[in-house]
């Protein structure tokens, strides 16, 4: 049966998609014409044979990935075209549906809910974890964030915001909205007092140093932004200020301080006229541990970080995985008798996965 539909789905793919798909999938010879009408229903039928090959059973394109993603990248309006409609789905318990869906102007509103149908692993600090993808055959940008959670009923409600690229009004169209992963249960400690004293930490040794980590992203102050003379607005220069960040951190070491769990200072000194600390996190590609520490005074005066150098262990498996922030205060040694130290740190409990995939018209 779904093998028929397939091939009754080839017999209705309008003129534009297949035109639009042809026009990526090879160039166009100069100074003469193709002839497309028999060569348009002879991909389409070679790449529904190619799927039933590949998958071992008559799949529609929409229930094997690889082919979608695949047919997405030549064409997006052919890849939409594949794809049921469908406004709620369930996988390893857990439904996902469409709420609502409106449109104002160049702008589209679609609400989406995740229910925990086994369990309670789903809370109010569920967080998609950029694990989400919005599939749509117009130009535009797309965001989505949670905005609520509903206790009785254990729903997590999300806001889908896309933009048309050229301002102009939407139209309507098909969407697919996919999540393969979210993480709840999560844990903050927020402004806490360190009991490490920065003085202290100062007048450890920095011999055991490492030279052009592997980075993984870097923070700058607005200290840091005015001494390179760039601002936040000059993403070019923004870009080339990662470059200029501090190329030696500290050697990771045995753990001076641990807030929680998958989360420690690893290092900490002063080095080029900056005190340095480390925190170290294991398990951030799937519980997301992370923080962020400061300084202040008995006057409550915050001294915030000059920069900050992530950088991480690459093992040959990601769950292995090791990620540092080596974050940076440009102070005078001899002023850090005057502050303490302070964090705020976080994490998740858990770490879902699955397929989860609506698809639906505006």
């Amino acid at each position: 049966m779904k093998s028929e539909l397939l091939w009754d789905a080839m017999e209705h793919i309008d003129e534009a998609r297949m035109e639009a798909a042809l026009e990526q999938m090879e160039p166009k010879p100069a100074g003469r014409k193709r002839k497309r009408n028999k060569l348009k229903k002879g991909i389409a039928a070679i790449a529904a044979a190619a799927l039933v090959i590949m998958v071992g059973t008559p799949l529609l394109a929409a229930e094997s990935p690889a082919f979608y993603q695949a047919l997405y990248s030549v064409s997006p309006s052919a890849a939409q075209f594949f794809i049921p409609v469908r406004k709620a789905c369930v996988d390893n318990g857990i439904r996902m549906e469409v709420e609502s869906a409106g449109l104002e102007g160049d702008t589209a509103r679609i609400y989406v809910s995740l229910q925990d149908l086994e369990g309670n692993r789903i809370d109010e600090t569920t967080d998609l974890f950029d694990s989400y993808a919005i599939r749509r055959s117009f130009d535009s940008v797309g965001t989505c964030s949670r905005v609520s959670y509903d206790k009785e009923t254990g729903k997590a409600t999300f806001l889908i915001e896309i933009t048309a690229m050229d301002g102009k009004d939407i139209k309507g169209g098909k969407i697919t909205f996919s999540v393969r992963e979210f993480i709840s249960g999560k844990t903050a400690m927020e402004d806490i007092p360190i009991e490490l004293e920065p003085a202290d930490l100062a007048r450890r040794e920095t011999t055991d140093v490492l030279t052009d980590p592997v980075t993984t992203g870097g923070g700058y102050s607005w200290e840091a932004q005015q001494d390179f003379g760039v601002s936040i607005e000059d993403e070019a220069a923004m870009e080339e200020l990662g470059d200029k960040l501090p190329k030696t951190v500290l050697l990771p070491g045995e753990s001076l301080y641990s807030p929680m769990k998958n989360l420690d200072i690893s290092a900490a000194g002063y080095m080029d006229g900056m005190l340095h600390i480390q925190l170290r996190m294991k398990e951030k590609i799937k519980l997301d541990p992370h923080g962020f520490v400061y300084l202040m005074n008995e006057k409550g005066e915050r001294l915030e970080p000059y920069c900050t150098v992530y950088f991480a262990e690459h093992t040959e498996s990601n769950d292995l995985r090791v990620d540092y922030g080596e974050i940076m205060f440009k102070i005078p040694k001899e002023k850090l008798e005057e502050y303490k130290l302070y964090g705020s740190f976080y994490t998740a409990g858990r770490n879902v996965k699955g397929d989860w995939r609506v698809t639906f018209s505006l």
